[in-house]
Parts: C-alpha cells; structure tokens; sequence
C-alpha cells in the first residue's frame, strides 16, 4: 500500500458517496451511500487499503461479484471510520473488531456506534456518537412473494396493508417494513431474543414506531432515499443516554 493509493481510495469515495441523513434525524445520526462499482481498477485499489485477513476472505467468496463488493464495502466501512472519527489516520488504519454480538468498532472509539448494510444496489453506513443506531437497505428491484411473507412475518396490521396493495407497491411496502425491522433489530444489540415480529411500524401518514421491546418511545424511525432501493434508519435512545450495543443481524438476501 501507498500514499498514493490511499489518496487515490479516498479520492474515489468522496467523489461518489452522497449523504443521504433525514433531516430531521440530522441532529443525531449521519447516513452514507456509496454504490458498488464494476471497474476492476476500484475493487483493486479498495484491497489495498484492506487486512490481509480481509483479503484472503474476499479471494473465497464463489463469484468474482461477491468478492468485489465485499472488497468495496469494507474499504467503504474504512471512508466511513475516518470520517466518523475524525482523525487523520490512513484508511489501512481503520480496522474495525466486532463484539460477541456481531456489532462492528472501532477500538479506542467505542463511544460512535456504527451501523452498515448493502444491497447489489450499494452500501449504507450510518453512525452515532450519543444515540445507538441501526440501518438497512433492500433491493427494489427484487422479486419477493410480498404478500405471503408478510403473513409469515409481519403483524396483522402490516400483513393486511400489505396485501392490499398491487405490483411495484406491494413490494415497496414490504420492503419498507423489511428494512425498518432489520434496522431496528441491529439499534438493540440483542440478537436471536428478539425478531421481526419484536417491532411493528405504521408507514403512512408517517413512519412511525407502535411495537418495540420495552419502550416504543426509546425508537425514532426514518425513511432513506437511496436509488433503486429502500432503505431505514433507526435510531435508539434510553432515558438521556444512549443504548450500550448495536447488533448488525442478517437479511433476506
């Protein structure tokens, strides 16, 4: 690795990751995209910037696509640290170690709480330094039994909104519910205990919190405009302090 190199990913990212934060969530969280390129020349650049356990984890993945969008997040997740932190520190630098519970740090940093997801569609990063926060972001274009997994996995009321819409926003809605939970389920930091059905939200006339473990009120919930996807930001805060963990959990994909 190189100045030069470090410049030139720095470089790259700022030139194409755009702050796509709520505004009304601006106080207390910020929200990154940056979109998957399919120049080699990035992916080769992005490895460089990389541990070599990093390295030798991307050469494994079964295709070469996978290996460079997981080259590609984790220099993204370095962009991202460096911002977050401040510092003037090189992207190699910024490794981040993850808890039991699957959540990534940055050690010597664990007062910022990061949150990151990705669809084919690019990667999402946000992060706090007074509030725990969880993120997602789905795929649009994909195509999903809507209305039968929300019955599997949703509550009446969100499986009945569902269903009752057609096409293009019958798989909006669910995504959006998708990508809520699963950004609300990394905001708690708890893992297998909890599930989908742990939370449920109302989307219209507005996002907005009915079901949450302990305290609904402790939950803001956000919308993220990404193109081609649909994409959530929830953010955590107990009794004037924020929460100790935030756990990045699975997805559909």
């Amino acid at each position: 690795m190189t100045v030069k190199n470090e410049r030139w990913v720095n470089d790259w990212f700022r030139s194409r990751v755009r702050d796509r934060t709520p505004v009304s969530a601006c106080n207390t969280a910020t929200v990154l995209h940056a979109p998957f390129s399919s120049d080699p020349e990035v992916s080769q650049q992005c490895a460089l910037v990389l541990s070599d356990r990093e390295r030798i984890r991307a050469s494994r993945f079964v295709t070469e696509e996978e290996g460079r969008q997981f080259i590609q997040r984790r220099a993204f997740r370095r962009y991202c640290a460096i911002l977050a932190d401040g510092s003037q520190n090189d992207l190699s630098q910024a490794d981040f170690r993850e808890t039991d519970k699957g959540r990534p740090y940055l050690p010597g940093r664990t007062d910022i709480w990061f949150s990151f997801a990705s669809c084919p569609a690019g990667c999402l990063a946000a992060w706090s330094s007074t509030h725990s926060v969880g993120t997602d972001i789905e795929d649009l274009t994909q195509n999903i039994e809507a209305s039968e997994l929300a019955r599997s996995f949703y509550s009446e009321a969100e499986a009945t909104e569902v269903s009752g819409l057609k096409g293009v926003e019958r798989s909006e809605a669910f995504l959006r519910y998708w990508s809520l939970k699963e950004a609300a389920l990394k905001s708690i930091g708890e893992g297998l205990p909890f599930g989908l059905d742990a939370f449920e939200f109302e989307l219209d006339p507005k996002v907005n919190v009915v079901k949450a473990p302990g305290d609904a009120s402790q939950f803001a919930a956000y919308t993220v405009s990404v193109p081609e996807s649909v994409a959530a930001l929830i953010v955590r805060k107990i009794g004037g302090k924020s929460s100790s963990v935030a756990f990045q959990v699975g997805s559909m994909r």
